[in-house]
C-alpha cells in the first residue's frame, strides 16, 4: 500500500506513517498540498498528515486542504506521535559552536526556549528531515538542524542534544486520509465536521445547540477564515461518536438547517 506524507525520509510524518500503517510504502512529497494532490490523483491509497501539536497548536493548512477536498477524500483514522526533537550537526561539531538551527517552523516553535537559552538562531526550513539533509550537505560545524534521531541516522549527522522540546510531553496528532469513508462502528468513534453560519447574532450558538441538545460531546472547536471571503469564517468541530449513530446523525441534520452548509470530513476510530 502506497501512503503519501509531507517531507523527506526521516521526517516525523514518515515516522507517524510507519507506526500507524506498518508495512506501507512511503511516498514523500515536498508540500502538504502535494500530499493531497497525490492522494486525489490515485498515486497513493492513503495519506498521513499532521493536524495539531500539543504545544504549537493547529496546522491550519491541513484543515484548509481537508475542506478543499471534502466529499472526495475522507479522514479514516488518527494517530498520536510523541515528538522528541534533537539538535543534529555534522560529526565532530559541538553545541557551543552552533550559531544557526534549521527546521520546520512548527519544530522551531516547539524548541524556541531551548534554542534561545543556547544562543542559537532559529531559521525556517520547509521540512525537518529536509533541514537535516541540507545541514549534512553543507558540512558546516556552526550549522545544525532540529529533527528526529532517525533523520540523524538517514543523513549521517551527530545528535548533539536529544529531547530539546520545551514541552516534555510534546505530541503531534496525525490524520489518516483516504478515498473511502470509514463504516466501522465496533469501536469508539470520532466525527469531524466543518460548517459555515449566517452572519447574524446567535448563529453559532444555535448550530452548536443542535449538538448539545442531542448530548453530543464536542472534542474540538476552531474557527478559520473562509477562503475568498472577507471576514467570513468556517468552524471545524470534532465530535465524539460515529456520524451514522442516530443521535449524531440527527444532530448533523439539525445543524444543516441552522447553517449555510455542512461537510462531514470523516468518521473514524478515536485514538486521541
Amino acid at each position: 500500500m502506497k501512503v503519501a506524507f509531507q517531507g523527506e525520509p526521516g521526517a516525523y510524518s514518515e515516522q507517524a506513517l510507519i507506526e500507524a500503517i506498518p508495512g506501507a510504502q512511503s511516498v514523500p512529497r515536498p508540500l502538504l498540498r502535494d500530499v493531497f494532490e497525490t492522494l486525489a490523483s490515485g498515486e497513493a491509497e492513503l495519506a498521513v498528515v499532521p493536524c495539531e501539536n500539543s504545544q504549537a497548536g493547529t496546522i491550519h493548512q491541513t484543515y484548509d486542504l481537508l475542506l478543499e477536498h471534502a466529499g472526495r477524500l475522507h479522514i479514516t483514522g488518527e494517530h498520536e506521535l510523541r515528538v522528541r526533537h534533537c539538535l543534529l550537526a555534522p560529526p565532530g561539531a559541538e553545541i557551543e559552536q552552533i550559531r544557526r538551527a534549521y527546521s520546520h517552523p512548527q519544530a522551531l516553535d516547539q524548541t524556541a526556549g531551548w534554542l534561545r537559552e543556547h544562543g542559537i538562531l532559529a531559521v525556517s526550513y520547509h521540512d525537518t528531515a529536509g533541514a537535516a539533509r541540507w545541514v549534512a550537505e553543507a558540512g558546516d560545524s556552526t550549522l545544525a538542524a532540529v529533527a528526529s534521531s532517525r533523520a540523524a541516522e538517514v543523513y549521517g549527522l551527530a545528535v548533539l542534544a536529544e529531547g530539546i522540546e520545551d514541552n516534555p510531553t510534546n505530541r503531534t496528532r496525525f490524520l489518516v486520509v483516504g478515498h473511502e469513508a470509514t463504516a466501522r462502528t465496533d469501536v469508539e468513534g470520532k466525527t469531524s465536521l466543518v460548517f459555515s453560519t449566517a452572519n447574524r447574532p446567535g448563529a453559532l450558538h444555535r448550530a452548536l445547540g443542535c449538538l448539545a441538545a442531542r448530548e453530543v460531546n464536542l472534542l474540538k472547536l476552531e474557527s478559520r477564515p473562509m477562503r475568498g471571503e472577507g471576514w467570513e469564517y468556517v468552524f471545524y468541530v470534532d465530535c465524539a461518536g460515529w456520524s451514522t449513530e442516530p443521535a449524531l446523525a440527527a444532530a448533523i441534520q439539525e445543524v444543516e438547517r441552522e447553517t449555510a452548509w455542512v461537510r462531514v470530513l470523516g468518521a473514524y476510530p478515536r485514538s486521541v
